[in-house]
């Protein structure tokens, strides 16, 4: 084979086959993921848009981008995967709250329920059952919340609460059924068999607590338990 017929030949092959091996690339960019971000959005039904720059480059993803949020229930960052290319990122979105977009997602994210205010309420106001409702709350934190209401009815509120403030330990304090100072109802006894007398409560407790009571007559002080409002027992007479 001549020369020239040798060169032909390569020349042919590199026309042939090169257009394959140096070809561009395509590019994903920002503009694009946004673009099918939010038409994953708006079939889910969230209300969210990606943060990302409209000219960030990224390699091509031929079968289309897959979403899911980061934390399950929670919308504001979420998990870009392009699984052709075996490639994935993290971004944030602009969703101010966890979202919930299917039915799968509201089970798992409101399976939990609080108590919350249903009036702004100031500070020392004591609690009432109308001033509560117990609705559904997501569970992607931990809180020292209160479902049932009899833990919380005649509470004192210790700051002021806005209405719609999910009811936390730290925002509310026992109202005492025995202050201190306070004349309070001595019964000594059982069920069938009981002597009452008054006495001064030393301090201050709620029921259940043990307090220390100064018999008015005698003015001997004893420990007592605290049974309800200004009444109390004996520790010996439990």
């Amino acid at each position: 084979m001549s020369k020239f017929k040798t060169y032909a030949i390569i020349l042919l092959l590199t026309n042939l086959v090169a257009p394959g091996l140096f070809a561009k690339e395509a590019i994903l960019y920002g503009i694009d993921i946004k673009a099918q971000a939010s038409d994953f959005f708006s079939r889910k039904g969230i209300d969210a848009e990606v943060l990302i720059s409209d000219k960030r480059s990224f390699f091509a993803c031929p079968e289309g981008l897959e979403f899911a949020p980061k934390i399950q229930g929670d919308w504001r960052t979420i998990k870009v995967y392009c699984n052709g290319k075996k490639w994935k990122l993290i971004l944030r979105t602009n969703a101010s709250h966890s979202q919930i977009s299917n039915e799968e997602d509201q089970i798992y994210t409101h399976k939990n329920t609080a108590i919350i205010l249903t009036k702004n309420m100031s500070k020392g106001e004591v609690i009432e059952k109308s001033d509560l409702e117990l609705v559904s709350v997501e569970n992607t934190n931990t809180f020292a919340v209160f479902s049932d209401f009899n833990n919380l009815i005649g509470k004192k509120v210790t700051t002021n609460l806005s209405k719609g403030t999910i009811v936390k330990s730290r925002h509310v304090k026992y109202l005492n059924k025995v202050n201190k100072d306070e004349t309070v109802i001595i019964v000594v006894g059982n069920k069938k068999i009981s002597v009452v007398t008054y006495g001064l409560a030393m301090s201050a407790g709620q029921i259940g607590d043990m307090i220390t009571v100064k018999n008015i007559e005698s003015n001997n002080t004893f420990k007592a338990i605290v049974l309800d409002e200004k009444k109390v027992t004996p520790l010996t007479n439990m």
